[in-house]
């Protein structure tokens, strides 16, 4: 074989390496992952049964006073932009007192949806979504007739498989009043997982534990980056490294008998 041949077979494997090791993000399916399903007038919400399509009840929820629905919060005070991508954001509401909103039950409800794709081994997952805190509606509100929105009841985030818990952003962010902050967290799966095959799924958590009634969601992203078996990507370096060695090797043995 000639050196040049070499060359490129070299050159040919790392390039191999390289880009098992630069994999792209494959952005999963997830349905009305922005809330825009439900098209609302600036400064309107909707909290009827059955909730934002494509995600179901998770916990307790009436539609009532514990509620899962949609708010378009232009024009409004209770953020002070407007939703983080689209128009709306999704609503997990829970009051458990309305005429003594300092009580808290403590049981936490949400949103939640199983997703088409299934956990797939030598994946990293890449869980993205928007946390809000909102702001009170009017400046000096009186329960029962107004709804005290101020506090932060802490929040969740949660990646199923299976319907069982695989990864969590558990309330590690606290958004000022009437803003958004971005969650974001990942997994890497290995060569097996217990739960490899079973459909993936997403909860949004509204933990109930804290002065406040409300958390708000928006803008849900799921990424999947295969990773490459490190037997695979050892066994590309290794032949490369040969090849390259057997091109050095050729070089001086050329300088020599010359």
């Amino acid at each position: 074989m000639t050196t040049f041949a070499l060359r490129f077979i070299a050159a040919s494997i790392l390039a191999s390496v390289a880009a098992l090791s630069s994999a792209r993000a494959e952005l999963l399916a997830i349905q009305n992952a922005g809330f825009e399903t439900l098209f609302l007038a600036n400064n309107t919400f909707n909290v009827a049964a059955p909730g934002p399509a494509g995600w179901s009840v998770y916990g307790t929820i009436d539609h009532g006073y514990r509620s899962i629905g949609v708010l378009n919060p232009t024009g409004s005070t209770l953020y002070t932009g407007n939703a983080p991508e689209g128009r709306n954001v999704g609503v997990v509401f829970l009051l458990d007192n309305a005429f003594n909103q300092s009580q808290f039950a403590g049981i936490e409800s949400g949103l939640v949806q199983t997703l088409a794709a299934t956990l797939q081994t030598n994946t990293r997952y890449t869980l993205t979504v928007e946390i809000g805190n909102i702001a009170n509606a009017v400046p000096n509100p009186q329960p029962p007739s107004d709804v005290i929105f101020a506090g932060f009841p802490g929040y969740r985030v949660d990646l199923l498989a299976g319907g069982q818990v695989i990864a969590s952003d558990n309330n590690s962010l606290l958004p000022a009043e009437g803003a958004f902050l971005t969650s974001q967290f990942e997994l890497s799966i290995g060569a097996s997982h217990v739960l490899a095959g079973q459909a993936l799924g997403i909860r949004l958590v509204n933990l109930n534990a804290g002065p406040g009634v409300e958390v708000n969601f928006d803008h849900v992203r799921l990424d999947a980056t295969a990773i490459p078996e490190p037997a695979a990507a050892a066994s590309l370096l290794g032949a490369a490294t040969l090849a390259l060695a057997l091109v050095r090797r050729r070089k001086t043995g050329s300088c020599q008998s010359s």
